[in-house]
């Protein structure tokens, strides 16, 4: 692993549970100031992305240090290098420089979170990151047929034929105490990622992560792909968020070409994302009951997540939550039955998802089990960007729904919870799972008005982004379209920011306590690794 090790240079912060914009209207003072310096840049033909020269770069970074601005992402595509951000109202701010033999000034010192897709670049691109906060290997554990996968030449492949070694950080290093490790090759059923440990005890004293045993190359796979069979591989990209996915990426190819569906397209695809909603997070609260040793309460969730599944397949075409949003349209087996399916939701909703909470409320032991682990403070929110449930059971109000023009009428703030527990954090889910069924209910009357249907899009080029609200929080996705195919694709979604709450937790935690910890945060290797 020596020869993989990389020297950091010297130019941090990721901020903002409310991150994109949705819910940040701050436009004054730093945050202006951001904005203004992006678009000073040399504009480009996609009207929101400017291009930077690295002392203009440079700047930016610096600034970023002192403000607001919510970020988004940080890609590569070869040739320069792309960071996203949403300053207001969802509309998107694309800052682009050339790399300069191979290397280009890090974002991490400003935004922490910015240093997984730094290491994301390094080690597909071979594009180093200078003065980064963190160089170790993400995913490249020095097993691959090729390293820098992705760069114009490639690098030689890896030395270590064996077990993937574990590169620690000097923090690691430095803690004392007993070495331990949890994952991936256990037997179970957890997402394939390692947490090195340092423990005294029972109880955790230093945790860090080793990511990659789930990476399947999806930069590559999207790449000069045709649109529809890019839309099928941005569906397999997470399971339990293929709606989100599949939709946000719908919504970025139909942006980048110029046109919008229909709004009864649009509702249609609120039903299957907020179906997804719900047997995502039925499906969480079953694995932490189990965990827990409420068993009694899983079963409960897992029987009531099965009846929906069984009345939903016959309608949209499948239990899956994949597929059924195609660019331009919607692919479902009866889409004149979905105002139907609705209904039958809602009464199959009214029937079981009071006894539901009853249930989980009053069940013995279950609360003390969960009450005070794993606080996530509203200070670890905002540095490391995250949003979604886990931030709203903190005290935070981002949910981009509220600013989505398909949810007018439909959504409200649903929330109650401030302390960031992982109970907060259960009671969230199990909220959200009432609030996604009144959405559902309420979308009954307002389908079958027409027949959704499909527009034809003539795939031009350009660049477009989209975005949707999952299960875990905002997935976003830019695609950039080039002779009809799709040239390359970015995806963002809560993963990383996710990982890094989960490190940063850990620290005074008992080791028993590790799954449901990363159960309750949504810490999905899938979605880590690409």
């Amino acid at each position: 692993m020596a020869a993989r090790c990389r020297r950091a240079c010297g130019l941090h912060g990721f901020d903002c549970n409310r991150v994109f914009s949705a819910a940040c209207h701050d436009v004054g003072g730093f945050l202006m100031d951001a904005v203004a310096h992006i678009q000073a840049g040399q504009p480009t033909s996609t009207p929101w992305r400017y291009r930077l020269d690295e002392m203009a770069w440079r700047d930016l970074v610096e600034g970023l240090k002192h403000d607001s601005l919510p970020f988004v992402g940080l890609w590569c595509d070869g040739t320069d290098i792309h960071a996203l951000f949403m300053p207001h109202d969802m509309q998107p701010l694309g800052a682009t420089l050339a790399l300069e033999s191979g290397r280009y000034p890090a974002l991490s010192p400003a935004r922490p979170v910015s240093s997984f897709y730094e290491r994301m670049i390094f080690d597909l691109y071979g594009a180093e990151a200078m003065w980064g906060t963190d160089v170790r290997p993400l995913v490249d554990h020095d097993v691959w047929q090729n390293s820098m996968p992705l760069a114009s030449v490639p690098g030689a492949a890896g030395d270590n034929k064996g077990m993937v070694a574990v590169q620690p950080s000097d923090a690691m290093q430095a803690a004392s105490g007993t070495a331990m490790g949890s994952g991936p090759a256990t037997g179970g059923y957890e997402t394939p990622l390692h947490v090195a440990m340092v423990c005294e005890g029972e109880t955790i004293r230093h945790a860090e992560t080793v990511s990659g045993y789930a990476h399947r190359g999806m930069a590559q796979r999207w790449h000069k792909c045709r649109v529809d069979d890019a839309n099928r591989l941005s569906g397999r990209y997470d399971a339990g968020c293929s709606a989100a996915h599949q939709a946000a990426f719908c919504q970025a190819v139909e942006h980048a070409c110029g046109q919008q569906v229909g709004h009864e397209v649009s509702q249609l695809r609120l039903v299957v994302l907020e179906l997804e909603r719900v047997t995502q997070h039925l499906f969480t609260l079953a694995t932490l009951a189990r965990q827990a040793g409420a068993r009694l309460v899983a079963s409960r969730c897992m029987w009531f997540r099965e009846g929906l599944l069984a009345k939903a397949a016959p309608v949209i075409g499948s239990r899956l939550m994949m597929d059924h949003s195609v660019p331009g349209g919607v692919n479902l087996r009866d889409t004149a039955s979905m105002g139907t399916l609705c209904e039958q939701i809602a009464d199959l909703a009214e029937e079981i998802y009071p006894p539901l909470v009853t249930l989980w409320q009053s069940y013995p032991g279950l609360s003390a089990r969960l009450a005070g682990l794993a606080v996530v403070e509203s200070t670890l929110l905002e540095r490391v960007g995250l949003d979604g449930p886990v931030a709203r059971a903190g005290g935070g109000e981002c949910d981009y729904r509220r600013a989505m023009r398909a949810y007018e009428g439909l959504w409200h703030f649903n929330g109650g919870r401030h302390n960031g527990t992982l109970e907060d954090r259960a009671a969230i889910l199990l909220d959200e799972v009432g609030e996604s069924l009144r959405i559902i209910k309420a979308l009954g009357p307002r389908l079958g008005l027409s027949a959704g249907g499909r527009i034809e899009l003539t795939y031009e080029d350009g660049e477009g982004t989209g975005l949707a609200e999952g299960p875990w929080g905002a997935v976003l996705y830019w695609v950039r379209l080039k002779n009809g195919r799709v040239d390359q694709v970015f995806m963002r979604n809560p993963a990383y920011s996710a990982l890094m709450a989960f490190e940063a937790v850990l620290p005074g935690q008992n080791v028993a306590d590790i799954g449901l910890i990363r159960t309750s945060l949504g810490v999905s290797a899938a979605a880590l690794d690409g």
